[in-house]
C-alpha cells in the first residue's frame, strides 16, 4: 500500500486535528510551562534511588498502586478507593471521556481553557460545546448554568484554577453548577495547591463531580507524569474498568509517594511561589501598557500591544515565555510562571530594560 492510501484509514477526526505542540527552545530562565522551578533535594532523589536499586526491573509494577492511592487520599482528603492514579492527568481525562461519552455526546467547556480538552473530545467523536469567559476573563457561572439546562447529561470540564487565565470558580459557584448539571462534571484542579476553592470534600456530595489533579505543578514531579482522580467510590469503581493496566511505572510510583511524605515542604514552596506571584503581579501593574489578570495559580497572563516585541526582546535575553495569542478571546497575551526570586528578577531587570528603551 501507498502511504496516502494508509493514512485515509486513520479516522479523519484524527487527521482533522491540529497536533499539540511545544517548540524546544533552550533559555536560561524557563517560564513557559507553568513548571515548578525548584526541584527536589539529593537526599530525596536518593532515597528513590536505592529503592530502584533494589527492585527487580524485570517484574511488573503492583497491579493496583495501593500505597500509593493512600499516600495521595491523606494528601489530598479523599479515600483510597475514591482514587485513580494514572500516568498524568492528561491521561485521567482521556479515561473519563472513554468511560462517559457517547459518541457526538456533548462536552462543555469555558473558553478560552486548556487545548488539550477539545483536542480529546474531537479525536473521540464528541460534539464540544463553548461557554465564553467574562471580559475579564472570569468564570460565568450563569452561563455554565444555562449551557447544562440546555443539554441536560452532557459532559462538563472545567478546569479551576483555568489554565491560562489563573481564574476560579468559588465554592457557591460550583456547588450552583452542580445543582443545575445531570451529566458528569469534571473539574479540573492542577493548579489548586496555589489558590482558588479545594473541591475534594465535595465529592461524596455530588456522586457526578470528578477532580482530576497532578503532580507536576506544585509537588515538582512534571518529568515523573503522574496524576491522579478521585470522585464517589461507586462511580470510581466503574471507570476503573477501563484504565489500562500497570500504567504507572515503578519508578514513579515510588518517587510520587516519597514526595507525598514531604508535606511540609511542598507547603513552603508554595507559600514562597505565591508571594512571588503577588510580587511579580504588582510589578506588571506599575508597568505602562500592561494589563494582568487576578491569578490564583502559579502563573501570570497579561496583556501587551507590544506582545511580539516584548517576548522577542525576553527571548534575546535567555528567558523564555508562553506566547497564548492564539487562544479565543487572548489576542496580545503572553503567559508567565513564576520562577524563582532570582529568575523573576532577571524577567523584571529585562521588562524595565525593554520599557526603559521604548
Amino acid at each position: 500500500m501507498e502511504n496516502n492510501e494508509v493514512l485515509r484509514l486513520i479516522r479523519r477526526r484524527v487527521r482533522d486535528l491540529s497536533a499539540y505542540h511545544l517548540d524546544k527552545v533552550d533559555c536560561a530562565v524557563k517560564l513557559n510551562q507553568n513548571e515548578n522551578p525548584y526541584d527536589w533535594p539529593a537526599e530525596i532523589k536518593e532515597e528513590v534511588a536505592a529503592h530502584v536499586r533494589d527492585r527487580p526491573w524485570n517484574r511488573y509494577p503492583a497491579f493496583v498502586p495501593g500505597n500509593l492511592k493512600h499516600a495521595i487520599a491523606g494528601y489530598c482528603g479523599a479515600r483510597a478507593d475514591s482514587v485513580i492514579v494514572g500516568n498524568g492527568s492528561n491521561e485521567m481525562l482521556l479515561v473519563l471521556l472513554l468511560s462517559f461519552m457517547e459518541k457526538d455526546a456533548v462536552v462543555i467547556t469555558c473558553q478560552p481553557t486548556f487545548t488539550v480538552y477539545n483536542l480529546l473530545v474531537n479525536g473521540l467523536g464528541g460534539s464540544p460545546q463553548s461557554v465564553m469567559l467574562d471580559r475579564d476573563l472570569r468564570y460565568d457561572s450563569d452561563a455554565v448554568c444555562t449551557a447544562c439546562r440546555a443539554s441536560p447529561g452532557a459532559i462538563l470540564i472545567i478546569a479551576s484554577p483555568n489554565n491560562p487565565t489563573g481564574s476560579s470558580l468559588s465554592e457557591q459557584e460550583i456547588r450552583a453548577i452542580l445543582e443545575a448539571h445531570t451529566g458528569i462534571f469534571v473539574l479540573d484542579q492542577a493548579y489548586v495547591e496555589f489558590g482558588g476553592f479545594d473541591a475534594m470534600p465535595l465529592i461524596e456530595e455530588y456522586p457526578n463531580l470528578i477532580i482530576t489533579r497532578t503532580f507536576s505543578k506544585a509537588l515538582s514531579g512534571a518529568g515523573l507524569r503522574i496524576g491522579y482522580m478521585a470522585g464517589n467510590s461507586r462511580i470510581i469503581a466503574e471507570i476503573n474498568k477501563i484504565k489500562l493496566p500497570y500504567n504507572i511505572n515503578f519508578f514513579s510510583e515510588q518517587a510520587a509517594a516519597v514526595l507525598l511524605r514531604n508535606k511540609v515542604l511542598i507547603g513552603r514552596r508554595v507559600a514562597l511561589l505565591v508571594k512571588e506571584r503577588n510580587r511579580l503581579s504588582a510589578y506588571f501593574v506599575s508597568l505602562p501598557g500592561i494589563n494582568i489578570y487576578k491569578s490564583d495559580t502559579n502563573f501570570i497572563l497579561l496583556r501587551t500591544e507590544q506582545k511580539n516585541a516584548l517576548f522577542a526582546y525576553l527571548k534575546s535575553r535567555g528567558i523564555l515565555v508562553r506566547d497564548v495569542s492564539s487562544y479565543p478571546m487572548l489576542r496580545n497575551c503572553l503567559r508567565i510562571n513564576v520562577g524563582t526570586p532570582e529568575e523573576n528578577r532577571a524577567l523584571m531587570n529585562a521588562c524595565e530594560n525593554f520599557f526603559a528603551a521604548k
